[in-house]
């Protein structure tokens, strides 16, 4: 038998293309791939069938300086040990306890493969209140930094506070929040309170006073002098030091039982005196 060989134009016989090896290495490449896939989707079912229902919530670590026991923080939270990993929502969790009137923040986390982190923080008290009943009780109330009344009657843990006047209150509850015209005060008491503790203590009562124009002004009793002093509607520092300097001053000289008040609304002090 004879062999028929096939050459190009030039007399050349044509090299073999590599095409061949090439559709051999795509294929097995190709045929890797596909088992990897197939690996993966069998080791997801296995984990999601067999595996992530065995796995349940068994250390819940509660860091809280709040008068809750743990049994209370789950039951708000809506969760319990034992609880399946994957079906503990942080955010959820979360949520449900912020809406206690005494947490300000909560930070909940989920550590695989079988713990919950739980973080409570509180409201601090800042200011007291008092809230008058149609049988003409006065029961105390304490608010924090964002307004929130938190304790109230009994529960008021804290007594030591300086006292907010001229707020009424159409309906009382915890977590009622203070009108938002108040906040630049309360703000700027909790940075007094933060920055100058001395001058915070200097603080018997605020009471606040409504312009027909709008805003406030401050009627402030200090704790230690019968004299009151009339304040634009915030706090700064720099003006209650320098009235507790001319406070130190009318008690040397044993004038502050004339003097009912010192006006620092514009900038200057002006004396009103008891006779007026």
């Amino acid at each position: 038998m004879s062999e028929v060989l096939i050459f190009d134009k030039y007399g050349k016989r044509p090299r073999s293309s590599g095409r061949g090896n090439r559709e051999s290495l795509f294929n097995r490449v190709l045929l890797i791939l596909v088992m990897a896939l197939i690996l993966f989707l069998a080791g997801e079912l296995v984990f999601h069938f067999v595996i992530a229902p065995r796995l349940t919530v068994r250390n819940i670590v509660i860091r809280s300086d709040l008068p809750l026991s743990k049994e209370e923080i789950l039951a708000v939270a809506g969760t319990e040990e034992n609880a399946f990993y994957y079906s503990v929502d942080p955010v959820q969790i979360r949520g449900a306890l912020e809406k206690l009137p005494m947490v300000r923040s909560a930070v909940v986390e989920k550590v695989f493969p079988d713990a919950l982190h739980v973080t409570l923080y509180g409201r601090t008290p800042l200011a007291m209140l008092f809230f008058t009943t149609p049988d003409g009780d006065s029961i105390p109330i304490v608010v924090d930094e964002q307004g929130v009344v938190f304790e109230i009657g009994r529960a008021v843990s804290e007594w030591d506070l300086p006292v907010i006047t001229g707020i009424q209150f159409k309906k009382l509850e915890v977590g009622t929040k203070l009108p938002v015209q108040v906040q630049p005060v309360l703000e700027d008491l909790a940075r007094l309170r933060r920055e100058d503790p001395q001058l915070f203590r200097l603080i018997s009562e605020l009471r606040l006073i409504a312009k027909s124009g709008g805003g406030l002004e401050l009627l402030l009793y200090p704790i230690q002098y019968p004299v009151r002093l009339r304040l634009p509607g915030g706090l700064e520092a720099a003006l209650l030091r320098n009235a507790a300097v001319i406070l130190d001053l009318l008690a040397e000289q044993q004038l502050q039982v004339r003097i009912r008040e010192l006006d620092m609304r514009t900038g200057e002090v002006v004396y009103r005196i008891e006779e007026e």
